[in-house]
């Protein structure tokens, strides 16, 4: 298995992270391990880390899992220490009304896409003048439902017959009710669409739907390959919209909003919804960033064998690749708690880009351990099994907690591995090689800056925590 999330274990991260699971606080270790009553037969140590930082890019940013909202960022942002994000999405929709007929002695007035705020902004959401300038077109290539596309994925697009001219609006904005002839609607995007263009690929996409009404959709997307909706121009700013593309019905998803009327009628008196259905339809969130030049970069690209600092986004970007060593140093029994903590560096994290909000690891094979693997598979870790259970983060966790060590607050990453710790000892291995990833419900968005196995400070140094038991 290559370093892909298996789409099961992404179906259980995307619902964690949505509902919020966690275990408590309370059951953290700190940086004075409790409890270690000998007398009890109960012990505490810690072990060392070798970390680096690698590249990932291999985001799942289109499939549809059902009752999960889908997400999709566009825009330019900049991060003084990650570089530059750049990302557009592209969408298929469906008609509400697979007919050529309802235009039938009518005349089509306008027509908008509308893209609903998701309701999240990643980077800096207090500058109100910050803005974006997005334009529309349409696919040239086929996208398929029910298809896992990547942050990567690439389709042609017609750039040659823009679906409409560029539009700035400013990202604060987005977070307000769209106001329509006197009613509000829920934020969004609202982008006027050049109807020549448009009555261009829809025309022939209802007649094929017509012509075929026992695969309707199929046949306008024939036709009506989907929609892309990316920034115009290279100028970053500092904040990155997110919207959402499924709603509860074709007035609340991503959609075009046809208006028109009735000939012999002076204003628009019916509209017809082309929507985005995740059943029905595919979609992608492309996703890319450039380095140059950062400090990520040269964590990317250093030679040393570990790093004192280390760092992380959402997929694609910035991964952790982290080492354990020593373990055959611990007797052979139980372990109670087996925490690997990844400190935030204060200093380097801005406030301005949220930190992500869990840590998702997963091991990589020496060809001996686990068996019956290859060298270099990335695997579940034992604790994240059975996979078809949100259970097991209740001890795996990954979330960010705040501990006191040495009176000062620190905020840290906390991953369970009690049964990959005791997994390792029965197979006789001294070191655990993890490969460690944010989650994929914001594509691209978060980041977090740590301290690595070899930090000077040992209030941030990258540390696996262990509580154990044996007998006397």
């Amino acid at each position: 298995m290559n370093n892909r999330f298996s789409l099961l274990a992404l179906v259980a991260l995307l619902a964690l992270t949505i509902a919020g699971t966690g275990c408590k606080e309370g059951s953290i270790i700190d940086a004075k391990i409790s409890p270690s009553d000998t007398a009890l037969g109960v012990y505490s140590t810690e072990l060392g880390c070798v970390t680096r930082t690698y590249y990932d890019d291999t985001a799942v940013s289109g499939l549809f899992i059902s009752g999960l909202p889908v997400y999709q960022g566009a825009g330019h942002i900049t991060d003084p220490f990650f570089g530059t994000m750049t990302g557009y999405t592209a969408f298929q929709v469906i008609p509400d009304n697979p007919s050529i007929a309802v235009y039938n002695n009518a005349t089509i007035d306008s027509a908008f896409l509308v893209l609903p705020y998701a309701g999240y902004t990643y980077g800096d959401t207090s500058d109100q003048s910050l803005t974006q300038t997005y334009q529309a077109f349409f696919l040239d290539e086929d996208i398929t439902a029910n298809t896992a596309y990547y942050s990567y994925t690439t389709k042609k697009i017609d750039e040659a017959t823009p679906l409409s001219n560029p539009y700035t609006v400013k990202v604060n904005d987005l977070s307000d009710s769209v106001s329509i002839k006197g009613k509000n609607y829920a934020p969004a995007l609202r982008m006027p669409l050049n109807l020549g263009g448009l009555l261009a690929r829809l025309t022939p996409a209802l007649q094929a739907a017509t012509d075929n009404p026992n695969t309707p959709n199929s046949a306008f997307n024939t036709f009506f390959k989907g929609l892309v909706v990316r920034p115009v121009g290279t100028t970053p700013t500092k904040a990155y919209p997110f919207f959402r593309l499924n709603g509860s019905n074709s007035s609340n998803a991503a959609r075009i909003t046809v208006y028109y009327h009735t000939n012999g009628s002076t204003s628009d008196t019916a509209v017809q919804q082309y929507f985005f259905n995740g059943e029905a339809c595919g979609f992608f969130n492309n996703v890319t960033k450039a380095y140059a030049g950062t400090p990520l970069n040269a964590l990317l690209t250093s030679t040393q064998p570990g790093d004192s600092i280390i760092a992380i986004q959402n997929q694609p970007g910035a991964c952790l690749d982290v080492k354990i060593t020593g373990i055959k140093s611990l007797p052979k029994g139980v372990i109670n708690k087996a925490q690997l903590q990844l400190a935030m560096l204060p200093v380097y994290n801005d406030l301005n880009y949220s930190p992500l909000s869990r840590l998702y690891p997963r091991k990589v094979s020496n060809g001996v351990y686990p068996a019956g693997t290859s060298a270099g598979a990335v695997v579940e870790v034992n604790d994240r099994y059975p996979t078809t259970s949100l259970a097991p983060f209740s001890i795996l966790d990954g979330q960010l907690y705040t501990l006191k060590r040495d009176n000062k607050d620190v905020r840290v990453y906390s991953i369970g591995l009690p049964r990959e710790i005791m997994g390792c000892i029965a197979a006789g291995q001294d070191t655990l090689h993890l490969r460690i990833s944010g989650t994929q419900d914001y594509v691209g968005a978060y980041r977090a800056i740590l301290g690595g196995g070899n930090h000077p400070n040992s209030l941030y140094k990258a540390k696996l925590f262990v509580v154990y038991s044996k007998l006397n």
